[in-house]
């Protein structure tokens, strides 16, 4: 594959209303694919802010991602999707993971996160079916005689899995219609996840042309290299230290780097931490610099799955 099938564009809930909602539309003016909405916590809420993308667009997908069922029930999460599917028929991708930083921040235990998110595949899909549903799992029930959505039946709505580790990897491909990987996405890590999920796909019948790969990447765009490098200084310090340990090793940021960020952090604040962030670091995690730099960055993703 020698290029890429298509473009979007995400924020985080740090992001005002506000300005979420000139980016989404200069995003689909611009021919953008889709517009991503990860969950922070405790930020700006994802639904809101695609609630409010999907009353100002005619054509952009809206992805949520990630949403995390330890944090929302996956049946609450069906309706919270059909309900934004019936604004904008056939628009919504619904992503589903365990959401490292939510766990953190409410103290829930990760163990059995491989069964929430299947478990949590398959209410959704049941829901997303229109007809009354009932389940029995070692994690959520959905109990006799069932439930259904009342409401419009639901479209085509897609469900991607977020994924990091082998075993999450896996199931995406088994069980999901896509993939989203977490920022800091490198080549390297998509070149080791891809063999994993083509396990699952394989597992379940399915061909990686059934499937879509897509990744959060962090871009930094500025005819000023400098101004692109510090842009992107400050996104770097506010979510570096919340990474998964798998994806920083593919990355080829070290515990030391890791270490000085947080030393930073904590003496400095977010702010001034920013300011002297080692640029070998950003390097490693972020493409930033002029238009054609950025471009040279982004051929290296070519011919590895996203």
């Amino acid at each position: 594959m020698d290029r890429f099938q298509s473009f979007g564009v995400g924020t985080d809930g740090v992001t005002s209303m506000s300005e979420t909602l000139e980016l989404s539309k200069d995003a689909e003016a611009l021919g953008y694919h889709s517009f991503w909405l990860s969950e922070g916590y405790h930020s700006r809420s994802a639904i809101v802010r695609a609630t409010l993308i999907a009353a100002a667009t005619s054509k952009i997908k809206i992805g949520l991602g990630i949403l995390s069922p330890h944090t929302k029930h996956p049946a609450l999460l069906a309706m919270e999707a059909a309900s934004l599917d019936e604004i904008v028929r056939d628009r919504v991708i619904l992503g589903v993971g365990r959401v490292l930083n939510g766990l953190r921040k409410h103290a829930i235990d990760s163990k059995g996160s491989i069964e929430v998110v299947k478990e949590s595949i398959d209410i959704i899909r049941g829901f997303f079916s229109g007809e009354q549903f009932q389940y029995d799992g070692s994690r959520f029930k959905i109990a006799s005689p069932g439930s259904r959505l009342d409401l419009e039946p639901c479209g085509k709505v897609p469900v991607y899995v977020g994924a990091t580790g082998p075993e999450m990897l896996r199931l995406a491909g088994q069980y999901a219609d896509g993939i989203l990987f977490n920022y800091p996405c490198t080549p390297g890590f998509i070149r080791y996840a891809m063999p994993i999920i083509e396990e699952g796909l394989a597992r379940a019948g399915r061909r990686l042309d059934d499937f879509n790969v897509a990744a959060y990447l962090l871009v930094s765009v500025d005819e000023n290299e400098a101004d692109a490098v510090n842009a992107a200084k400050r996104f770097i310090v506010q979510k570096l230290p919340t990474r998964h340990s798998n994806m920083l090793r593919h990355a080829g940021v070290t515990q030391a780097e890791m270490s000085a960020v947080r030393d930073s952090i904590q003496r400095l604040g977010l702010v001034k931490a920013a300011a002297v962030v080692d640029e070998d670091v950003v390097g490693k995690v972020a493409i930033g610099g002029t238009p054609d730099q950025v471009a040279q960055s982004l051929r290296a993703f070519l011919g590895t799955g996203v």
